[in-house]
């Protein structure tokens, strides 16, 4: 994409997070515009398109990918199709933006990054939160020094299962594993990994176990992980998804 004043974006997937979160956005920010909206269902693409004021839409991936006023993808459907959009884009040599998790598996995920490199065309992932004024700030007094000299992180993100996740005929396909790759980490967990490179450098090592401890659905329910960063800091996480109800954290300390 040649250098302009104006990125025209494509979006693949019509979903809720595109509706409350991303579509207005993209069109907000200076500089950037949507042309061409995507879903499989024809019904959903042109329903979006015209609630949202956007020209074109389509039920065919290659062919939004194919439309000369696009200039970069935003991948915005579930995981498992992630890595297919990804490099059908950049095989295009249109940049691309996805939504968190990367793709539904490490492979998949390598597969990405060796066509990105490869065709030399940008691929991000929507790690959006490190650039957010309330995390800028923490990162700047761990910078500063304000919490002391740190010598080791933690993880502790525990909640009780919602409503939906006792529903084994209709479960969230956030625990549907041949659509979402895994469970709630998969969602959640990025979030939280990123802004711990942002703040203290890249992980270059890491080990964990998952496990299934509530037996509402097959996914992972229960991880437990330990890391190391490229400064030489530690760290380590607990994820739960089936606490009881009574039981509520969310910190990294």
């Amino acid at each position: 994409m040649a250098d302009k004043d104006k990125i025209n974006w494509g979006f693949i997937g019509c979903g809720d997070v595109t509706n409350k979160k991303s579509g207005p956005a993209f069109r907000k920010a200076t500089g950037s515009d949507v042309v061409a909206v995507m879903s499989r269902s024809a019904e959903k693409a042109k329903a979006y398109a015209e609630k949202a004021g956007i020209k074109k839409w389509y039920d065919n991936a290659q062919e939004l990918i194919d439309d000369h006023e696009v200039d970069a993808i935003y991948i915005a459907t579930p995981p498992s199709s992630h890595a297919t959009y990804a490099i059908m884009a950049m095989k295009a040599g249109k940049p691309v933006y996805i939504e968190k998790p990367m793709a539904a598996s490490y492979e998949d995920c390598t597969r990405v990054n060796h066509v990105a490199s490869e065709e030399g065309v940008p691929c991000f992932v929507a790690y959006y939160r490190r650039y957010l004024p309330y995390f800028i700030k923490v990162k700047e007094l761990v910078k500063q020094g304000a919490v002391g000299n740190v010598l080791n992180v933690q993880i502790r993100y525990i909640q009780p299962p919602n409503e939906h996740d006792y529903d084994t005929s209709n479960l969230p396909w956030r625990l549907q594993p041949d659509i979402a790759g895994g469970g709630f980490f998969y969602d959640l967990a990025p979030h939280q990994l990123d802004f711990l490179q942002d703040v203290f450098g890249c992980i270059l090592e890491a080990s964990g176990y998952a496990t299934n401890r509530g037996g509402l659905y097959q996914v992972e329910d229960t991880l437990n992980a330990c890391f190391r960063f490229d400064n030489g800091l530690t760290g380590s996480g607990i994820w739960c998804f089936v606490a009881d109800k009574s039981s509520k954290e969310d910190t990294i300390e």
